[in-house]
């Protein structure tokens, strides 16, 4: 998984009444979902469940997906949601990138195939068979997650980048305040550019302008998910687990 899609989580999802029946056992091939036209596989869901699996199980072992959140909710259940919003996220974000021409160049291509060649030789075999993992899928997981990236950079092109030394500075007095009150300890300053370093104050503008590009994606975004219908094959969802 790339830090690009980290960016995406927690943007808007809405769900539709499924149209997808499950018929029979599932295999690789049975779509789970449909994101406008595009649909998604159990082989998909399954992938980014080795993903999870990769990310937490070594630290926090297998038992984690059944811990009690309250409300009849166990982290799986969290779990299982992100699977959702994720795959519904880049479905959107590559068809809104298709829709504007915009698409990855060969190198760009031949990465997502490198990593993709390199997770599945990593994996066990038992690993492979139970989450039906293949070079092709997982490049194309690799691939709309690279392109999530590029899209990204494109639709906040015209963010605000203009940050002055005063605004990063006040920011800082701001985030010490805000710190003061909640009992951590913080450097005081008078409020001014010139009671931070250089350094400080650089960090602050580019956190800012990382702020103001988010804020202009997630945006963009709910309004392209609006143009979208989501159908979830609900009674898979329910039966699945981590």
């Amino acid at each position: 998984m790339t830090a690009a899609a980290l960016l995406f989580t927690g943007c808007g999802f809405q769900k539709k009444s499924s149209k997808v029946e499950k018929k029979g056992n599932v295999s690789a091939g049975t779509v789970v979902m449909m994101v406008g036209d595009a649909q998604v596989r159990y082989s998909e869901v399954m992938a980014y469940s080795y993903f999870l699996k990769c990310q937490y199980e070594s630290s926090f072992g297998k038992e984690l997906w059944k811990y009690q959140l309250g409300s009849n909710e166990t982290i799986g259940d969290q779990a299982k949601q992100e699977i959702v919003n994720m795959i519904t996220q880049l479905k959107i974000i590559s068809a809104v990138a298709q829709k504007q021409s915009v698409g990855l160049t060969a190198d760009e291509q031949d990465e997502a195939l490198r990593q993709a060649e390199d997770l599945v030789h990593n994996a066990s075999a038992a690993d492979k068979e139970q989450y039906s993992l293949t070079v092709q899928e997982i490049s194309e997981i690799y691939q709309e997650n690279l392109l999530a990236e590029k899209m990204f950079y494109v639709a906040t092109d015209d963010a605000d980048t203009n940050v002055t030394d005063e605004e990063a500075g006040q920011a800082i007095v701001e985030d010490n305040r805000s710190k003061a009150a909640s009992g951590s300890a913080v450097k005081t300053a008078s409020g001014e550019e010139s009671s931070f370093s250089k350094e400080e104050i650089d960090k602050k503008k580019e956190q800012i302008i990382q702020q103001r590009q988010s804020e202009m994606f997630v945006k963009k975004y709910n309004q392209w998910l609006r143009d979208k219908k989501v159908d979830i094959n609900q009674s898979f969802w329910n039966d699945f687990n981590l």
